[in-house]
């Protein structure tokens, strides 16, 4: 697919666009969810069933490892344990 140099910057136009829709969407989700969420600690209920859904409200747990103990550890060369994932990335300005 090859398109002109004023197709390019119709697309670029295109994309601030939807980014922009995107922004505002996610804003309005992230409303809904904080009222579904009130509700939910407004009731002291962690889960919730309704006709349509099933809505849970819990904590949940996330390990992470500590980079500085591990250079305490291993020293300043983490090479070994290092995973690297290479993907392109676009972005417009």
């Amino acid at each position: 697919m090859c398109i002109t140099k004023s197709e390019l910057e119709s697309k670029v136009q295109e994309l601030r666009s939807l980014k922009a829709m995107k922004e505002e969407l996610e804003n309005e989700l992230k409303a809904v969810e904080r009222e579904i969420i009130s509700y939910m600690n407004e009731k002291e209920i962690d889960t919730e069933i309704t006709d349509t859904a099933k809505i849970t409200y819990k904590p949940q747990n996330r390990t992470t490892i500590d980079k500085d103990k591990l250079k305490d550890i291993f020293g300043e060369d983490l090479k070994p344990f290092e995973k690297v994932t290479s993907y392109k990335v676009l972005r417009v300005k």
